[in-house]
């Protein structure tokens, strides 16, 4: 029941129930098993699996809209040396 009453609460603003963030992503990647592995072709599977899972990362703030136009270009982010 407590189950239940935390699912339903995320649909609201107040304090109580899951995160938004972790219910799309659960879902995003639950939605990426099932189509990925019952309704694609074998040559396609693998594409569709990283879409899934790069929008899976968006939803949990692991990556940002920036991150993935830069993956999409090619760029690299370049890292700070430190200081000797």
């Amino acid at each position: 029941m407590k189950l239940i009453k935390n699912l339903l609460d995320s649909f609201s603003n107040t304090a109580g129930g899951f995160s938004a963030r972790k219910l799309s992503a659960f879902i995003a990647v639950v939605t990426a098993i099932w189509i990925t592995v019952y309704e694609l072709p074998i040559e396609v599977q693998i594409d569709a699996l990283y879409a899934w899972l790069l929008f899976a990362l968006l939803c949990l703030g692991i990556i940002t809209i920036e991150n993935i136009i830069n993956l999409k270009n090619g760029k690299k982010e370049e890292v700070a040396q430190p200081l000797h």
